[in-house]
């Protein structure tokens, strides 16, 4: 949910945000954000460019969600 609420539809109809965003917008919320991406994207629900996402360094990256 916090892909769709926070991010923006991108050119494939698909819901994207940066990773940056939301890790600001779902650190209270989601202690394991990392973990629940990582299980995501094994399930194919989720895509991003990296193993594993880390700020700062990886704030830019887009979070697709892909159902």
């Amino acid at each position: 949910d916090a892909i769709k609420n926070y991010g923006t539809v991108n050119a494939d109809g698909h819901s994207s945000v940066s990773y940056g965003i939301l890790f600001d917008k779902t650190v209270n919320d989601l202690e394991a954000l990392n973990g629940t991406l990582r299980a995501a994207k094994r399930q194919k629900k989720v895509a991003f460019d990296k193993e594993i996402l880390m700020m700062p360094n990886d704030k830019d990256v887009q979070v697709v969600w892909l159902e």
